[in-house]
């Protein structure tokens, strides 16, 4: 340090070096990712890393390291065997016994059908119970403004007012991984709740989500939801009194969906989602700047620690210390223990704190400072001549 402030010269001569090779590096990395969007060979390679996030390596770890939470708020239960509407209607009633706070019916019966005792059933149900939070389907998006155009409702809505909430699931295009679940939903230009937002407002007797209109990014930390069958209802009272309880079907193809955790039920979806807005825990992430500029320091960093580590084994007096202590490939193994040592302070700042900070971009940058350094030191050598020898030809003249 004392050695930049007598020569300030070299600490920007240095500086400059850092950051050109800095650059070189991600002008690299992004020829490479250009090639990668552009090339069509590539088109099922693009699918799978736009398919991915920085947040399933922690949840991955997660599942490997500890043991998941059980929930003491959200029981599931399955109604996927049952098919009549008067069995649906007894299931909800043997539910409503044991005093749930919440109930959500995470099932649409859009038709009436031929099932008349059943649809009686389920009406005298919905008139008896007001703690029962129904599904609605939106379909028909137009734009922003507008939003959807229709509402599949249950049949029942037109002779009882029940309280309702949208079950749609946002999906990238092209992406099939559910990550986030709406609050509201535009519906022919006004607002309104989600399914999930209504469940959690009903729960905590208050608006817990208040003005925000965004989607929650669902914290898919691993969590044991008990699950209950119709028959089971009447067993297991402490699982339902006071609860949130969710009905809906757990082993139905239809309605599974791919997570960071795995594929999971749409019931089980929602439970997550819930609990991410309960206990508002969603997951965080960093604005597009501040992530570039972390990203960068990170990348500059390493090119520095990288650049002294060479220096500093190559003045080496001892033999074994210049070429294999300060071989390329020790430098290759300091640079992954350096950058597992910044992944596990990620993790622990998602697994604490709920932040993701997405690193792909700087590590995948970091694999080229080696060859990027090369590629520096070439085109510098290469100058050096090219000056010398406009020296050398001007004093010949």
């Amino acid at each position: 340090m004392n050695r930049f402030k007598k020569h300030p010269r070299h600490f920007y001569q240095h500086f400059y070096r850092h950051c050109a090779i800095t650059l070189i590096s991600i002008a690299i990395s992004s020829l490479f990712a250009l090639i990668a969007i552009y090339a069509k060979p590539l088109d099922p390679v693009k699918r799978v890393v736009k398919d991915f996030s920085f947040t399933d390596i922690y949840y991955e770890i997660q599942q490997e390291s500890g043991k998941p939470d059980t929930s003491h708020v959200i029981t599931l239960v399955d109604m996927t065997q049952l098919v009549k509407r008067k069995d649906i209607a007894e299931l909800i009633e043997a539910v409503e016994t044991h005093s749930p706070k919440v109930v959500g019916l995470d099932v649409n019966f859009d038709l009436e059908g031929c099932d008349m005792d059943g649809n009686y059933s389920l009406i005298e149900t919905m008139e008896r119970h007001q703690n029962i939070v129904c599904s609605m389907k939106l379909t028909d998006w137009r734009n922003d403004s507008i939003g959807w155009t229709n509402a599949i409702h249950s049949f029942f809505t037109e002779a009882v007012d029940v309280c309702e909430g949208s079950t749609n699931i946002p999906r990238a295009l092209f992406d099939n991984m559910k990550r986030k679940i709406p609050l509201y939903e535009r519906l022919k230009g006004q607002w309104q709740p989600s399914f999930v937002t209504q469940i959690a407002n009903r729960y905590a007797e208050t608006d817990l989500v208040k003005n925000r209109r965004e989607d929650v990014r669902i914290n898919f930390t691993p969590t044991v939801f008990r699950v209950l069958s119709p028959e089971e209802v009447s067993q297991h009272p402490e699982m339902i009194e006071g609860q949130i309880v969710l009905i809906g079907a757990m082993n139905q193809d239809t309605d599974m969906h791919w997570t960071p955790i795995g594929k999971i039920a749409g019931v089980e979806l929602m439970a997550y989602g819930l609990q991410s807005v309960l206990y508002s825990n969603e997951v965080k992430t960093l604005s597009y700047p501040a992530l570039c500029l972390i990203s960068l320091l990170i990348i500059l960093l390493v090119e520095v620690l990288q650049h002294h580590y060479l220096t500093r084994t190559a003045a080496s007096k001892r033999i074994f210390i210049r070429y294999i202590v300060g071989s390329t490939y020790m430098m290759g193994i300091w640079t992954i223990f350096f950058s597992t040592l910044i992944l596990g302070i990620c993790f622990l700042l998602f697994n604490i704190y709920g932040w993701s900070v997405n690193l792909a971009w700087a590590l995948t940058v970091i694999t080229f400072l080696g060859t990027s350094r090369n590629l520096f030191i070439a085109i510098e050598n290469y100058l050096k001549a090219w000056r010398q020898r406009r020296i050398e030809a001007r004093q010949a003249d």
